[in-house]
């Protein structure tokens, strides 16, 4: 069900329900409430709750005080003790302070945009790149437990929303490498990759652009040939080419 803007303050928020003394689920009221209204029905509430777990691909202990498998009448909804549920409140006054300014965007079109949990989440608790997740462990790890976390990630949510596994991904993790000095590490990602996509100009468009990083103009060129072998209407290998004095 979606959301309206009128219905994001009262709805996009953590609930808290009554305390685990009550022993009772669904609640007669709301506890502990501090963004979401009091007034607001329980039920109402928790398929809000369940539309919250969908997006972030969590469950109910995620941010309240319970165990998966426990009976949801023994959890202690209103504690404020786990700081997921403290920030979930902070995220939820930022959507609806998002949309707020969304609405007042001038000449704003129709459907009109608006942002809701899923917008960043995408299914995921911690919404960052699929890019910066493999060029992260890349740095601490190794360019090989950063391959061993894309396949996994690949393995669990290739086909959803969650992660971009085209090609750009590992392109890009591989660029953000070499400019911190893992050259290597970059390599061995774009090797990855080609594995994937071996007719992709643009990798080997990347690729010269990491060994020019390294310092290795003969490879970069020849790097830069094969993107235009594959594509004769690269500009960028045709400017590097240029750049470097190897047209």
């Amino acid at each position: 069900m979606r959301l309206t803007l009128s219905f994001a303050l009262a709805t996009l928020t953590v609930a808290t329900l009554p305390a685990q003394v009550t022993h009772k689920f669904p609640p007669d009221s709301l506890l502990n409430t501090r963004v979401i209204p009091r007034a607001t029905p329980p039920l109402q509430v928790i398929g809000t709750m369940r539309n919250f777990a969908g997006n972030l691909g969590v469950r109910c202990q995620y941010c309240h005080e319970g165990t998966e498998g426990q009976d949801l009448a023994e959890f202690d909804f209103a504690s404020d003790a786990k700081r997921t549920k403290r920030t979930a409140r902070e995220m939820m006054k930022m959507v609806a302070e998002v949309n707020r300014r969304l609405d007042s965007l001038p000449e704003r079109q129709a459907p009109s945009v608006q942002v809701t949990c899923a917008t960043c989440h995408r299914g995921v608790a911690r919404p960052v790149p699929l890019s910066q997740i493999v060029a992260d462990a890349a740095q601490s790890s190794g360019a090989d437990s950063a391959l061993r976390a894309y396949k996994a990630l690949r393995e669990r949510y290739y086909g959803g929303d969650a992660y971009n596994f085209t090609e750009p991904s590992l392109n890009t993790a591989a660029f953000r490498l070499a400019r911190g000095g893992k050259i290597a590490e970059a390599i061995a990602i774009l090797d990855f990759n080609e594995g994937m996509y071996p007719a992709s100009t643009g990798l080997a468009v990347f690729r010269g652009n990491v060994l020019l990083m390294k310092g290795d103009t003969a490879a970069a060129a020849a790097a830069f040939h094969e993107a235009l072998r594959r594509d004769p209407t690269n500009g960028e290998a045709q400017g590097r080419l240029r750049t470097i004095g190897r047209p």
